[in-house]
């Protein structure tokens, strides 16, 4: 059970956010695509090829292939104790990218310039992904939430059959709770600010991010080098 120290009840809900929004802008704007959550997608890509759609498995296939990309970048990292704040520092850079091009371009595009835009929001994911994953915190993930709520139900279930929860078992779960609340939120952010503001929507993953970056630098880091 993670357990929820200050930095971790900070960062772990701003990057549920970082990873919903940027699920929400890519399936809405990127042709149908999910960026982060890659259960999703390669259901999509089976779907893309099961049905002909050469365009959609493509998309789900550069998605795959980026976000693969982006945890490996996070695995060769060193391990150490500003292990997850380098992480997120690099994230920052395609994100920052693809905002900046989306931009030029006014919106979003086909083609070429499309893969890309799935291709630098991948990376990101992979990168996220693997450095909450290189964190070792049970029972919480970022870019995906079944996990969370998988584990978050399973052991509030226990409680049916008279299990008594330890107190650190507790404010884990809080702390699992905060993430599920913060990733529909960060969900919802992004769907109504697509509709208005298109490109703009970017800007939510990045502000969070652009939060979260000091907060890993400047509150104290646990031990990060035991999960590397």
């Amino acid at each position: 059970m993670a357990f929820p120290t200050p930095r971790r009840a900070v960062i772990l809900p701003g990057l549920a956010v970082v990873a919903a929004a940027t699920d929400v802008v890519s399936y809405l704007g990127l042709g149908h695509v999910f960026t982060g959550n890659m259960t999703g997608n390669t259901a999509l890509l089976g779907i893309g090829i099961a049905t002909g759609r050469a365009g959609a498995a493509l998309r789900s296939l550069c998605a795959l292939g980026a976000f693969v990309l982006g945890a490996s970048a996070s695995g060769l990292l060193p391990s150490g104790r500003r292990l997850l704040a380098s992480c997120l520092a690099i994230e920052l850079v395609p994100l920052a990218a693809w905002f900046v091009w989306w931009e030029t371009l006014g919106g979003p595009a086909h083609g070429a310039p499309r893969l890309g835009f799935i291709a630098l929001a991948g990376v990101a994911m992979g990168l996220q992904a693997g450095a909450v994953t290189r964190l070792g915190v049970s029972g919480v993930t970022t870019v995906f939430i079944t996990g969370t709520m998988t584990s978050l139900v399973v052991d509030l279930s226990s409680r049916l059959h008279g299990a008594r929860l330890r107190r650190q078992s507790r404010l884990g779960h809080v702390l699992q709770a905060l993430v599920l609340a913060f990733f529909l939120a960060g969900a919802v952010a992004a769907g109504f600010t697509s509709k208005g503001a298109g490109p703009g929507a970017v800007l939510i993953p990045l502000a969070m991010l652009a939060v979260v970056v000091p907060a890993a630098y400047i509150l104290p880091p646990e031990d990060e080098s035991a999960a590397g």
